[in-house]
This record gives structure tokens, sequence and C-alpha cells, in this order.
């Protein structure tokens, strides 16, 4: 296969591909198995979309969390395993001084992860950064005596190979970055979320982003009053504006159909105020074809940075549809709360949100976090975490994002689990949630942006029986956060 020339990542259709011999890391499932090379002719199958990471940049964390007196008293996250799923694994090989003796395992190269990373190397440009060095530093910073393993996962397919290897490993928490699109409706149900059901119920916890969409997403109802086949919006209009940078961007509409693809097939266009046509997505929903999929995938080609309105037509079907649109690069003019993707809707899953760390008491959601409600109504995230931390790769001009504030909130549930071996990971995670910090950010957001509250330990010793912060609470928020008061939450109490 040394010799063959590799095509884009895929996925076999309806054919169970287990047998010695073929090509790529398989998985158990009959439609999810990587391609190493092109398939033999006649046998279905069709591009796997990679996942996004959410990538912003950022500067400090530990203060907003109060690690200091953990780790100054001797927690510093032993005997717990923590895992960084990711795509972007650049040179990790030479940072031994950033991640100490993190071991890598490549869940595209074997099916088994056995293999160890080339992160020198990359075999995709999309895979050409090093967004998962940046998480995997925060992890070691903030638990450095933690068990640290990079493991590399690029599409729905490794993320499964990746779950059974964690099973196996007896990995205790997943810190993943990323955000999968296009797998279900977002709704909580589908093989990512599956596959995170599968870790919850082996007993380790998967801690994801919710994401950094929160100005791209709109969803709604269709709606045709009109009866002239166009989707009409709630503000009385046929175009959704969406503000584009030069160069443009593209927007991902899916809808409510992921269990019964072919009921409804609808189109999306995209046009300047010239009403000049920018894009088309025209795919054929078809039911009984190889490769059926609720999704149109728009791309916007933005001459100037503008605004530029998106319509929604149906080619065939009827009745009552949910929609959803994702506009990647884009900010949408009528935003609705979510933004929300695959793994961070699912239930099994802690996600986490991101809260400016410099003033992390009284800031409310970064601007671009991802919050619920799912599509199917149910809220999160879980929990809200710092972004804006130092790093070895993003420098002194921070990392930010939710992806920074995932490791930083997986950090400290290992942290957590290192003081107390005897929870499980979710206990440690409901534990710090009860726990959570309440800087009087209650006059602009509405509930369930920060979920259960911002993440930050409490003292040492000064939780009672039920893992809640005593009356010595007041003492961790000084001198950086005395304003700030403990909300105890999940049978905590106030």
């Amino acid at each position: 296969m040394a010799d063959v020339e590799r095509p884009e990542i895929g996925v076999y259709d309806r054919v169970r591909v287990d047998e010695p011999g073929w090509p790529g890391a398989l998985t158990r499932s009959e439609s999810f198995s990587v391609l190493d090379a092109p398939p033999p002719a006649g046998t279905p199958w069709h591009v796997e979309e990679p996942p996004s990471v959410d990538t912003f940049y950022a500067w400090e964390g530990a203060e907003a969390l109060a690690l200091e007196p953990w780790t100054e008293a001797g927690q510093r996250g032993a005997g717990v395993k923590v895992a960084v799923f990711d795509v972007q694994w650049f040179n990790a090989e030479e940072l031994p001084e950033e991640l100490g003796d993190a071991q890598s395992h490549d869940c595209e190269g074997t099916r088994s992860c056995d293999l160890p990373m080339d992160t020198l190397h990359p075999r995709y440009s999309w895979e050409e950064g090093s967004h998962g060095v940046a998480c995997a530093e925060i992890v070691h910073d903030y638990a450095p005596d933690a068990e640290l393993h990079l493991v590399r996962v690029n599409g729905p397919t490794t993320f499964e190979n990746a779950v059974d290897w964690a099973i196996r490993n007896d990995i205790d928490v997943v810190s993943l970055s990323m955000s999968f699109f296009n797998n279900s409706f977002h709704d909580g149900t589908g093989v990512m979320n599956d596959a995170a059901a599968r870790l919850a119920d082996a007993g380790t916890l998967l801690v994801s982003s919710s994401g950094n969409y929160a100005q791209e997403h709109w969803s709604g109802e269709w709606r045709d009053l009109d009866n002239d086949g166009w989707l009409d919006f709630p503000w009385g209009s046929s175009y959704l504006p969406i503000h584009y940078n030069e160069g443009g961007g593209g927007a991902d509409i899916s809808w409510d159909e992921f269990s019964a693809c072919g009921r409804n097939d609808f189109d999306v266009y995209a046009v300047n105020r010239d009403g000049e046509l920018v894009g088309a997505a025209e795919d054929v929903q078809d039911g009984n074809g190889d490769h059926c999929a609720p999704v149109e995938h728009l791309s916007v080609h933005a001459d100037t940075e503008d605004w530029y309105w998106l319509r929604i037509h149906r080619r065939r079907g009827a009745g009552a549809v949910k929609l959803a649109l994702l506009a990647k690069g884009g900010s949408v003019y009528f935003q609705e709360p979510g933004g929300l993707a695959d793994p961070a809707s699912g239930a099994s899953t802690f996600t986490v949100g991101a809260v400016r760390a410099d003033g992390y008491a009284h800031n409310g959601p970064e601007f671009f976090s991802s919050t619920g409600p799912t599509h199917a109504g149910a809220p999160k995230p879980d929990i809200a975490g710092p972004d804006g931390l130092s790093s070895r790769i993003y420098g002194s001009s921070g990392f930010y994002g939710t992806s920074a504030s995932t490791p930083a909130v997986a950090a400290t549930i290992a942290l957590i689990l290192g003081e107390d071996p005897d929870l499980t990971p979710r206990q440690a995670a409901d534990r710090l949630a009860a726990n959570t910090l309440d800087g009087g950010y209650t006059w602009s957001a509405p509930d369930g942006e920060l979920g259960a509250g911002r993440a930050r330990l409490w003292s040492l010793g000064d939780e009672d029986a039920n893992g809640c912060a005593g009356g010595g609470a007041a003492a961790i928020v000084a001198p950086l956060l005395w304003w700030g008061s403990f909300r105890r939450r999940g049978g905590c109490p106030r």
C-alpha cells in the first residue's frame, strides 16, 4: 500500500469490512471505516468529513481555577489517566518539557491505536497544526502528575477507534476540543454520541468543548406562508443575512431527518447585495441512494467583506421539519442560541463553555462560546471554564476559546480524582459542578449560558461529606476574586 496514492478520508457504505488485508483502521461499525487506499472497484464509499478544531487564542487560567493551593499541597493528578483526543499534533514529540512523558497513539494508523504518532509528518493538510499540543500542554501544566496520552482523532471513525482504546486502557478522563458536524441533528443522537455513551458506561468521562459557534447559528421550523417553495424566516423575509469577510466562508444546513433521509430535499443559495448568485448547494437527498445525508454544504464566494443573503428552497417533500444552520466563518444577523455540535450535544458528555480568565468572577460567557439548548431542547453546557491561557504553542498572545477551557476543566477534574480516588470521574465532575463560582453575573446572561457556573476548586479539606464547599469558601476567592461567592448547586446549600 505504500506506493498507492492516498485519497481523501472515506468510509465504506453498508459494507462490513473486517477481513485481513483490507486497508485502513477499521471499526466494528458497518459504515464507518477509514480508507487507507482506494476501495476495490464497485465498493460503495463516500468521503468522511474531518472534525473542526475550536481554535481561538489566549493566556492564563490556573489562578481563576484556584489550582495552586492544590498543587502546592501535592495534589497534582497522580494515579489519574487523561487522554487528549485531537487532530493537530505537529511537533508534539519534540516538546517533552511541555508534555512530560506523554504517550502517543495513532488511531488512524491502526484500529487498536497501538502505533505512536509521527507528529513531524502530518498526513493531511488539515492536521498541520499544534492545536492538540496546546490542549495537552494545559493538561500537563495543571495536572503534571497525571498519566497523559496524546491520541490522533481525525474523523468519526478514528473517534470510534479512540473510544475503544480508552475503554480497554481504563482512561479516566478524555479531553476533546473539537466539534463533529453533520453526523446527527446535534440533538444527542448519532454515532458520535453513541460512542460517548459507551465511554460513560465504561466509567470514562468525556469532557468536550461546547464549540465557538454562537454567532454562526440559526435554527427553526420550515415555514412557507406564500407556498412559493422558499423558507419564510420568522422576521417576514425569505432571506437570512450573514456577514462574511473577504474570501467568503461556508454554511452547513441540516434538517431533522437523519433517521429517515430522503423524505425532504432542500437546496441552498447565497446572493450578494446586488442579487448576484455567490453560492449554491443542490445535492440530491435520495433515500434509495448509496449515501443519503440530510445536509447541504454551501460555499460562499465573497469578493469583499460584506453582508450576504441566504435562501433555502424545498425541492421535494412536505410537512413540518426542523432546520439548522451553521455559517462557518460568518456571523448570522438573526442568531439563535445554540451552535453545539457532537459530541457536545450528548447527555453523556461533560460539555464546557468558555469565560475569559481575566475578570473570571464577573465575566459572562465569551461571545463565541456555543450555548444550549441542543436541538432536542436539552440544556448545555454543563459548566464553564477559563480561556485566555498562556501556552508555549500560542505564546503570550494567548489560547482562547472553548478549546482552551476544556483541557483546563479536564485537568481540574483530574486533580479532584487524585485527591479522592474513591470517586468516579463523573462524580468528580459533579462535585466540581456543585461548587461553581458565582461572581454575581446574573444581570444579563440567560440561564444556561454557563451551565452550573464557572469551574473553580474549593479549599482542600473544606468540603462536607457531600462534597460541598464549607464555611471557608470565601478564603479561596481572595484576593483576585474577592467579590465572588460560591454557588453550591446539585444538592449543595447556598
